[in-house]
């Protein structure tokens, strides 16, 4: 049968009204260098629609599977996946309404993360020339990015080895400074971590930004497909332990 003009209008109003969902723009811009991967993405946003929509904290994972195209042993993957990254927290919280508590998602560590990388590509935006300085002022600008990361003035040998790094010509201001906030994301604030990604990304031939996040993407690959042919029974239990039920589940 078909609808009318008018029953087509009230539809689409109707459908409208059902709810909406807010996703950031920031994250759609940038979940590929907060190194989410597709279906962890699509976890997220629905975690959100659960949030907003549904105002439900701690969704269990077949209430997930209701809409998605994988089975709920890989959406607790990718959930303890999100929590491994630091990209996503299970927090107790005391539900009023019920007088007990609870366990909830919390997206504070999602937030930090990209509020960090949107303001590390404003700095850059509104000041282009800094790509053309001389290496004597981004030696400078990378120093004061080291003291205030690592809340100390660096040591004689730690400045030594920033000038270094600085006067290569293969290691943009960019890559010094996405080698630095790895260290920082993964609790590995040293000169020789640091030092060690650097030179995995010559060693390939890396130049840019988008080059690094695409070779972690094809390295994480390769991983996966060696585990999965060295223990393909505990592959889909990998991150079981990392996920929390709730407590009054």
């Amino acid at each position: 049968m078909a609808i009318s003009g008018n029953n087509y209008e009230l539809l689409t109003a109707s459908m409208l009204e059902c709810g909406s969902l807010v996703i950031p723009d920031m994250l759609l811009k940038f979940y590929t260098r907060l190194g989410l991967t597709e279906l962890e993405m699509m976890v997220l946003i629905h975690l959100f629609h659960w949030r907003q929509v549904e105002q439900e904290r701690f969704p269990a994972p077949e209430k997930l599977r209701q809409y998605m195209s994988v089975d709920e042993e890989e959406i607790k993957n990718l959930i303890a996946s999100l929590i491994e990254k630091k990209l996503l927290a299970v927090e107790p919280y005391y539900n009023q309404v019920l007088g007990r508590w609870q366990n909830t998602f919390s997206f504070a560590p999602l937030w930090t993360k990209l509020t960090r990388i949107a303001l590390g590509d404003y700095n850059l935006a509104i000041t282009p020339e800094k790509e053309a300085a001389p290496t004597a002022v981004k030696y400078g600008e990378l120093y004061r990015t080291f003291e205030k990361e690592f809340g100390r003035p660096l040591s004689p040998l730690e400045s030594e080895q920033l000038r270094e790094w600085c006067q290569d010509d293969r290691l943009s201001v960019e890559l010094l400074q996405e080698a630095l906030r790895r260290a920082v994301l993964r609790g590995a604030l040293n000169f020789r971590y640091i030092d060690s990604i650097l030179r995995d990304w010559l060693r390939h031939n890396i130049r840019t930004v988008a080059q690094a996040i695409d070779h972690d993407e094809q390295k994480n690959k390769r991983k996966i497909r060696r585990i999965k042919t060295e223990n393909p029974a505990g592959t889909r239990d990998k991150y079981r332990e990392l996920y929390r039920l709730n407590p009054e589940g």
